[in-house]
């Protein structure tokens, strides 16, 4: 079963990783035909503001999963400052991870209340006439694949760290773990 999991990570990370450089690809290449029709051939393609934003949502919040999968927020290192035993370490990272766990949830209810409400109505996008859930989807995919990453840190708090993580000073007892990619 921890095989399944850990091909499923892998092949989620290649997922993200794709998708990032894909939406982000797209995304300049519409800004530069926006700029072109624009400024260049004086004409203006209002969809393509709206397609914008919604290649940017989905563009945010997946990089919202790949931060929170490898552990890349800013922490601040002030932890690894301290001189503290490793169960004590463990436990602040763990009571972080609650933390987190919580305000992805919270923020997590919000936008399926919103989907729901958005659903519910049957909104549609001004020019392109494509449903508004489109744009709530990708809130609701970040925070779920957000709060599966933060629920695995929760359980699977070990005194480590990965190559991910080698952005601040660890403790001295820390251990280097290999990350499959």
């Amino acid at each position: 079963m921890k095989m399944f999991f850990e091909r499923a990570d892998h092949y989620l990370a290649v997922a993200c990783r794709f998708c990032l450089v894909f939406l982000t690809l797209f995304l300049t290449t519409m800004m530069a035909a926006a700029v072109f029709l624009r400024y260049v051939m004086d004409q203006s393609f209002p969809a393509i503001e709206e397609l914008s934003i919604l290649v940017g949502l989905w563009l945010y919040f997946i990089a919202m999963v790949v931060v929170t999968r490898e552990r890349g927020h800013l922490t601040g290192g002030i932890l690894d400052l301290l001189n503290l035993s490793t169960r004590t370490r463990a436990l602040i990272k763990g009571f972080n991870d609650l933390v987190g766990l919580l305000v992805i949830c919270f923020f997590g209810y919000y936008a399926f209340k919103y989907l729901f409400f958005v659903m519910k109505i049957n909104r549609v996008s001004t020019n392109l006439s494509w449903p508004t859930a489109l744009w709530v989807y990708s809130a609701i995919a970040g925070f779920t694949l957000m709060a599966i990453y933060k629920l695995r840190d929760l359980f699977i708090h070990k005194n480590s760290y990965t190559i991910y993580d080698n952005k601040s000073p660890h403790s001295k007892d820390a251990v280097l773990e290999e990350v499959s990619r």
